[in-house]
């Protein structure tokens, strides 16, 4: 989501994770330890749900926000267990396969990426895909 504010100072509660990256602007957050924290453009930082902060807005600020909404884990396992159900019965490939042009490839090959550039950052990427699957417990991460 795309979010704009004027200069002031407000509190907020976050209800979700969030998860901002400030396009233009600058903004001192004060967590709920009382540190403070300058974010400005290209910075990113992370709110866990339940939290709260203090936000004293300097300049306009711009930023894009992802929301994440926690599901309980048994509530996970009964959606990932319907699903699988479904695809079976509708013949969707299941399992860690994909069907490719009548063959069936593993995730890593169908995924695998091709052309120039191949290889590029492939190491970041999947360190970022694990720290997103499990959200930091604390406050504000640049």
């Amino acid at each position: 989501m795309a979010w704009s504010c004027t200069p002031g100072r407000f509190e907020w509660y976050y209800a979700v994770d969030e998860t901002v990256h400030i396009i233009a602007g600058e903004m001192f957050v004060t967590d709920e330890k009382g540190e403070i924290h300058r974010l400005g453009p290209g910075d990113m930082a992370f709110f866990p749900a339940g939290s709260h902060c203090t936000w004293q807005v300097t300049k306009e600020v711009r930023k894009l926000a992802v929301c994440r909404h926690g599901m309980p884990r048994p509530l996970g396992f009964v959606l990932r267990a319907w699903n699988k159900i479904i695809n079976r019965l509708t013949g969707f490939p299941t399992g860690n396969g994909l069907a490719t042009a009548g063959r069936s490839a593993s995730r890593s090959q169908a995924l695998r990426p091709h052309g120039p550039g191949v290889g590029l950052g492939a190491a970041s990427l999947t360190s970022r895909r694990s720290v997103l699957n499990q959200p930091p417990k604390g406050g504000i991460f640049l």
